[in-house]
């Protein structure tokens, strides 16, 4: 096959030629007049050729031009001359004479993952950080395809430019290390996928199976720009993935045994916790100096310009990350830890402590380019403490309008409403798909329906018949609207039913979400039986639908056990409830939002069955793991308050009830206004409240 470069020059010189030969043969064989109109008519034919050949030319000058700043390493290079596999994304170890990588050790895939390459495709490695993923892809091109050229993207936005590299030059490997990071606006998509396939070249990629979690078909109702997730999803399904376990085999562990390297026989003494390529690329060792360069003295600035970082990724964010950028988030935790007790370096000192290699292996900041950075992935997986909100608004004020959409969704399900506000709010000023839905999503759920209908209103209004959109906002915009106007919000229920099932089937998500809002509404206006009837066969089409695990299977059951008390049978709801908070404790752990909603609801309904002593105990150790988990002023804390209040009155402790109340109070003044309804019902109540002596 001919490049585009090789298809121009050839039109070019093709024209060039045909030209002279016709303008000679007809001047020879016709008169001057016939000839000349001849010649004028051929010469527009050549023009149009000729144009299209320079076209050619040029867009190939373009792309050679762009190439430096678009690709790793500035160039396509041939495999066999590739020597650095840390270029690529491979983990360093620790310092030797002869190389910084170890001396490879063939994985059990090994012959799996040559078979892959060498047919053809999308190949994917997929496995936790620091499994070996990148290291074996690298290995696996250098035996099969020495003599292809390895095209390896920058960043995301580059993706077109390496695909009209790799149409020219044909026989190419296009690199995709964390693949998940090309996905998106101007990102790979099937097309450009194909294109790139329908040459002689072959594209590999790695991924960390927690983001590839995040493309499973149960996934797809999480996210807001599903056009985007499906895009995504489109693009991972194409390929052929070879999952690479962390732990290694008997036999792996074998052939390491008889390894020429020093590092490798060394770090066999340890894996009987931990991977040896977790090992060789120091990621224990990281982690204590990480832990370790809090203490006073020791290098506590860049101690939190790490966990800024991780916290970075951890809120959405998958692409490197401005150091100025990361040294304002770090004041947080910078203060949180003691803050000028700790006598923190300077930012300079932090940042070159952080990204020097550990003996000469990974680093725990990873410089990327102009001056940004990533986390070491190792450590991303052990943070466990939430993301603290001013740290969550400090990445959406920072990210564009497409990033602020992941964080958006990011957040949604961790319960963090002013965070999804503003990530979607920015991302539909800017009018990325998905965006709006969201945005309705925190509004509402933040506790000011009004407002979202307000909105949902004026966005459907501005939207086309056939947008994919509109079936998802109706059913927000019912589901707001049950809040404020039961009898209007029925009858756009079972319109949009009625669409959902004729225009996507019945195992659709927002056919799903419409049979669940509109049950809960059915309850609302009194038919709760009946509604404990849908919620029954709906829990079982989720499970099937979305799998028994998923969060949404386990939202239908919270719903379940709600109208299952309100339609009287209050001890068969709190069995409901206990078997669900053993489930989502079990799936979720026990510091999600989910589980605190959970035993939220086990202590409402503990004091709606005439237990109200036990009732106040149970919110009494709710309300400190909610301000921990959540913060002082989230919503959900706050209604722990008022249950914990208006408990207390009704037990006669007076003292307790009006101080959660008028906490309770100062929160509802703040949020809604001195004359919103919430306002003046707890000032009513605590004007209410019986005064001691």
């Amino acid at each position: 096959m001919v490049s585009r470069r090789a298809k121009g020059w050839l039109l070019l010189v093709g024209v060039a030629v045909v030209g002279a030969v016709l303008g000679v043969l007809a001047g020879f064989l016709l008169g001057d007049r016939i000839a000349g109109a001849v010649t004028g008519v051929v010469l527009v034919v050549l023009g149009v050729y000729g144009a299209r050949g320079r076209a050619l030319v040029d867009r190939g000058a373009e792309v050679r031009t762009a190439l430096p700043d678009q690709v790793l390493g500035g160039r396509p290079r041939r495999v066999r001359e590739l020597t650095d596999p840390v270029l690529l994304g491979a983990h360093p170890a620790a310092p030797d004479e002869s190389s910084q990588v170890p001396a490879y050790v063939v994985r059990d895939v090994d012959d799996r993952v040559d078979e892959a390459v060498r047919a053809g495709g999308f190949v994917l490695l997929s496995g936790e950080s620091t499994a070996g993923k990148t290291r074996a892809a690298y290995e696996a091109v250098r035996r099969v395809l020495p003599d292809h050229y390895l095209v390896a993207p920058a960043s995301r936005d580059a993706v077109r430019t390496v695909v009209e590299t790799v149409v020219d030059l044909r026989r190419c490997v296009v690199w995709l290390d964390d693949v998940e990071r090309f996905f998106g606006v101007h990102g790979l998509t099937v097309p450009l996928l194909d294109r790139v396939l329908a040459t002689d070249a072959v594209v590999l990629g790695t991924i960390r199976v927690g983001e590839l979690d995040r493309f499973g078909a149960r996934y797809e109702a999480d996210s807001d720009d599903r056009d985007g997730w499906r895009a995504a999803r489109e693009v991972l399904r194409r390929a052929v993935e070879i999952p690479l376990p962390r732990r290694w085999s008997v036999p792996e562990l074998d052939r390491a045994s008889r390894s020429s390297d020093r590092r490798v026989r060394s770090a066999l003494r340890m894996t009987d916790t931990f991977g040896l390529a977790e090992l060789l690329a120091d990621g224990p060792e990281l982690a204590r100096d990480w832990q370790n360069a809090w203490r006073p003295g020791g290098h506590p600035r860049g101690a939190s310009l790490i966990a800024a970082a991780i916290d970075c990724r951890r809120a959405g964010l998958s692409e490197p990350v401005p150091v100025d950028v990361l040294a304002e988030l770090s004041e947080h935790y910078l203060d949180a830890r003691g803050g000028a007790a700790l006598r923190p370096e300077s930012v300079d000192d932090a940042v070159r402590w952080a990204t020097k290699p550990a003996r000469g292996a990974s680093s725990l900041l990873i410089p990327v380019r102009d001056d940004r950075v990533l986390a070491f992935d190792y450590l991303i997986d052990l943070a466990t403490d939430p993301v603290p909100v001013p740290v969550w608004l400090g990445v959406v004020a920072w990210c564009t309008p497409e990033q602020a959409l992941g964080v958006g969704i990011t957040a949604r399900p961790l319960a963090r409403f002013e965070v999804t506000e503003a990530a979607f709010e920015k991302a539909a000023a800017a009018g990325v798909p998905g965006a709006a839905a969201g945005l309705a999503e925190g509004i509402g759920s933040g506790g000011d329906p009004e407002r979202a209908i307000a909105f949902l209103t004026e966005t459907l209004t501005g939207l086309s018949a056939g947008d994919p959109e509109i079936v998802r906002l109706r059913s927000m915009l019912a589901r707001f609207t049950q809040e404020v106007d039961e009898k209007d919000a029925g009858r756009m229920f079972a319109d949009l039913l009625e669409d959902c099932h004729a225009r996507l089937g019945p195992d659709h998500p927002d056919t799903l979400e419409t049979r669940l809002q509109a049950a809960i509404q059915l309850g609302k206006s009194r038919s709760r039986g009946e509604a404990k009837q849908r919620l029954i066969e709906l829990v079982d089409d989720y499970a099937r639908v979305h799998g028994p695990d998923h969060h949404l299977t386990l939202g239908v059951k919270h719903q379940l056990a709600m109208w299952t008390g309100r339609h009287g049978d209050r001890e068969q709801a709190l069995s409901l409830f206990r078997d669900l908070l053993t489930e989502r404790v079990r799936i979720q752990g026990p510091d999600h939002p989910n589980v605190l909603s959970t035993r939220f609801q086990i202590a409402v309904w503990t004091r709606n069955s005439g237990d109200p002593e036990r009732a106040i105990q149970m919110f009494t150790e709710l309300l400190p793991d909610s301000i921990r988990i959540l913060g002082e002023h989230h919503p959900h804390t706050v209604s722990t308050r008022y249950r914990l209040g208006l408990g207390a009155r009704d037990a006669g402790r007076l003292d307790l009830a009006a101080e959660q109340l008028e906490i309770v109070r100062a929160e509802w003044t703040k949020r809604f206004g001195p004359e919103s309804d919430r306002a003046k019902r707890i000032r009513e109540l605590i004007a209410a409240l019986p005064k001691n002596g």
